[in-house]
């Protein structure tokens, strides 16, 4: 019968397209990956794999045989978490993927703390996209994942882990700065600076704006970026504003902090939570990352205050 390490094998090459690609994630030679699977197919008597394409695609009996594996290795993995606990151990590997405009702020405020207390505990983490998220916890190539909602995905589950609001970063030279709120209908101006499409803080900061349409088409020049550090150098450097979410502010100069506004009316907040893939394996190791991360978080961010969520998708 066919081994784990066949249907990982298997599993490598739906989620890369390519034996190179997959074998090195395996650990094993490009020939050991493909005469592996080879044998398996022989042993089944069914094609798993159309070679004849580029990237490789499962065949469709081979992409019901590849979500059965998936879902074996998921249980196989589910066995080793009951024994870690019954040893009352916290183990493991732990593939984490965050999105962009929140890893480089809430990373460093659990993450060492988390390897200190936990040192058999190893944390992979993948900065990706948010679709590049739900894409990765769908083929489990990470464990769970940290993004934006409230968002409709299928086989996703998602639960809050706090709200930040969403402020104004403006340059001294623009009349923003001399006001203490930002009255929301002047959000509509070719001055904002935004991030490249792609990432939902992008989405978000167009739907605060009353006819983003407008503004997108009317915009005298245009520059996007995945980093929002990068968004505030170029309001230092060429005026105008960005939106940036609340955690951003702790790593904005002392100095220039009174650069930051908050838009009037109730809050606009981001609800940023922990998604995984329907039964996944690894809750344990994921409630642990959740403590951490909620127990590292300001207190008034761990509920949602009277305030506005805004949507995104």
């Amino acid at each position: 019968m066919f081994s784990f390490i066949q249907l990982e094998y298997i599993v490598a090459l739906a989620t890369y397209g390519n034996f190179k690609v997959a074998s090195k994630h395996c650990f094993v030679t490009q020939p050991t990956l493909s005469m592996q699977i080879k044998k398996m197919e022989q042993m089944l008597g069914v094609t798993l794999f159309d070679r004849s394409k580029q990237p490789v695609v499962p065949t469709p009996v081979g992409a019901e045989v590849i979500d059965q594996a998936r879902r074996i290795l998921s249980e196989r993995d589910r066995l080793a978490e009951i024994v870690d606990n019954h040893q009352n151990e916290i183990q493991g590997e732990l593939h984490l993927g965050v999105i962009h405009s929140i890893a480089p702020y809430l990373l460093p405020l659990f993450i060492v703390e988390l390897n200190q207390r936990f040192p058999r505990l190893y944390i992979h983490v993948h900065e990706l996209t948010t679709d590049e998220l739900v894409k990765a916890l769908r083929m489990e190539t990470i464990d769970v994942a940290i993004l934006v909602t409230p968002a409709d995905f299928k086989q996703i589950v998602t639960n809050p882990l706090y709200y930040e609001e969403i402020a104004v970063y403006v340059s001294p030279e623009h009349p923003f700065y001399a006001l203490e709120v930002i009255p929301q209908h002047g959000l509509d101006s070719d001055e904002m600076w935004m991030l490249r499409e792609g990432h939902c803080f992008r989405d978000q900061s167009l739907n605060l704006c009353s006819n983003p349409g407008r503004l997108l088409k009317n915009r005298k020049f245009s520059f996007e970026t995945g980093s929002i550090e990068t968004l505030i150098k170029m309001v230092d450097l060429q005026g105008g504003f960005t939106l940036i979410p609340e955690m951003v502010i702790s790593n904005i100069a002392p100095e220039k902090r009174d650069r930051v506004k908050w838009i009037e009316g109730p809050p606009k907040l981001r609800e940023v939570s922990i998604a995984t893939f329907r039964n996944y394996a690894k809750q344990r190791l994921v409630t642990v990352l959740v403590d951490s991360i909620r127990a590292a978080v300001p207190e008034k961010m761990k509920t949602r205050s009277i305030g506005h969520v805004v949507e995104w998708m």
